[in-house]
């Protein structure tokens, strides 16, 4: 098990770092540096999360299936003492390409989300075919989001270029 840290999402600090960037003016100027978690969830297909939202990686976790429930919903998993939906990202947005049978199942990653500011945190789990990177991002790096799947307007808060590709920042409570 790795853990993230903390649970208080209010608290949590937005903005970590700066990076001295060229202005079209050609000036040097400092610019603010966001940490994300990214997650490939299939090939060359990635998410970031907010980096609060990270609580911890589980390594080898017992998903109990659940039946008749969507195709990304793979189970639930039981955590400090609650279930956990079991979520496959590659499924969801029909990129399964990566998607690991529930029973060669490495590693899940506790995501803890507010539907409603204020209002207390709930938790879900989301399969990881690969360790999660740590990253800090800038506003240099913002693109549109990409056009593979109609729920990254409804689910993204903004989306940037990593490794030449479009990497949608995903609203965990979303």
């Amino acid at each position: 098990t790795f853990s993230f840290g903390g649970r208080n999402m209010s608290t949590q600090t937005s903005f970590q770092g700066t990076e001295s960037v060229s202005a079209p003016s050609g000036k040097q100027v400092e610019q603010r540096l966001a940490p994300a978690r990214i997650l490939e969830y299939a090939q060359n297909r990635r998410i970031a999360l907010p980096i609060h939202t990270t609580l911890e990686i589980v390594e080898d976790p017992e998903i109990f299936p659940v039946p008749r429930s969507a195709p990304h919903g793979i189970g639930l998993f039981y955590w400090q003492e609650r279930w956990l939906p079991v979520i496959d990202l590659g499924h969801l947005f029909q990129q399964a390409d990566l998607s690991v049978a529930i029973e060669k199942l490495r590693y899940v990653l506790v995501i803890a989300y507010q539907r409603v500011p204020g209002q207390a945190l709930e938790y879900g789990a989301i399969v990881l075919p690969l360790l999660p990177e740590t990253i800090f991002i800038g506003d240099d790096a913002s693109c549109a989001l990409p056009e593979d799947s109609p729920l990254w307007p409804e689910i993204s808060l903004s989306c940037f270029t990593y490794k030449d590709a479009a990497t949608p920042i995903v609203d965990t409570g979303r």
